[in-house]
């Protein structure tokens, strides 16, 4: 039997999946040590956390 996400980690991944993306588009943008990519790369780590802690609470 698979388990099904519940919808508040549903929308961290998918909050994880928008700042990847725009990420990358900055870090082609400006590069890979700009201050804002950077930033992008410390709320994806942030995200990350939260989704592994909700995903540790269900279990």
């Amino acid at each position: 039997m698979k388990a099904t996400i519940p919808a508040t980690r549903l929308e961290k991944i998918e909050q994880l999946e928008a700042l990847r993306n725009k990420m990358i588009q900055a870090a082609n943008a400006l590069g890979l040590q700009h201050p804002m990519v950077l930033n992008y790369s410390r709320k994806i780590d942030e995200t990350h956390n939260k989704i592994m802690e909700m995903q540790q609470k269900d279990n």
